[in-house]
């Protein structure tokens, strides 16, 4: 399950940035990549489908099916991870937007709710820790460091999905984020590394690292990036789903 996941394809790709439930966004932005560079695009998501938009369990269906298709891969990310664990019965805060997801499993008829906690549970095990490709471009829902590249374990594993925090907390309660980018040492074989997790206004780009989250969910944008051709492609939130005050 917490394996990297190493492919080489000749197809476009576009990395899409944190969804968070967004559907309305997705399938407009699921459009605009086939549009511009053709039905059989490969697309790739940073993780964080669900909590805090309104529709999160169209998103997950949406992408049971592209991943099916064989045209869709997701690498795996904090909020899907925390739905995992409370499907697995966890003990898990369900809190940031998360009660948006479990308001709507809990929705379901009991058939209906054991039928989506079996293709989740199978769905989420399938996903790597991390996604190379062509050995050019790494997608990682929070980031990696240059020397994690190629590796596993607890230390990796929690700076993927996590991140790097300061051990201190912001006014909102949020853990301190470092800018882990700022230090990286590029050389010719440097991966470009498309990742999510961290909210910005505009994608963040620093030492050919890629931030894409821009923040659909809270009233601003879904991103796509196409890292091949060096290309956004970006869709205007139809409203704010979530605000954390």
């Amino acid at each position: 399950m917490d394996n990297f996941l190493q492919i080489n394809t000749n197809k476009d790709v576009v990395v899409i940035g944190d969804i968070h439930g967004c559907f309305l966004e997705f399938l407009e932005m699921i459009q605009k990549i086939k549009d511009r560079y053709g039905e059989d695009t490969l697309i790739i998501s940073v993780g964080d489908t669900v909590d805090r938009g309104d529709y999160n369990l169209e998103v997950l269906q949406l992408c049971f099916e592209l991943k099916e298709k064989g045209d869709f891969i997701e690498v795996q990310s904090n909020h899907n991870l925390k739905l995992y664990r409370w499907f697995k019965g966890k003990n898990v805060n369900i809190s940031y937007g998360m009660k948006k997801t479990v308001d709507q499993i809990l929705s379901l008829s009991e058939e209906k709710k054991e039928i989506l906690k079996e293709r989740y549970i199978k769905y989420y095990e399938s996903l790597p820790l991390y996604l190379i490709i062509n050995s050019s471009v790494l997608v990682a829902h929070a980031g990696i460091k240059d020397e994690m590249i190629g590796k596993t374990g607890k230390k990796v594993k929690d700076f993927v999905i996590y991140g790097e925090t300061t051990g201190r907390f912001t006014e909102e309660g949020f853990p301190e984020r470092v800018d882990w980018t700022k230090g990286r040492k590029i050389t010719d074989s440097s991966p470009k590394i498309v990742y999510g997790h961290v909210v910005y206004r505009q994608p963040y780009i620093n030492n050919l690292c890629y931030g894409i989250d821009t923040g659909c969910v809270l009233g601003n944008m879904l991103t796509g990036y196409n890292p091949f051709k060096d290309e956004f492609i970006q869709v205007k939130a139809k409203k704010r789903y979530f605000s954390f005050d």
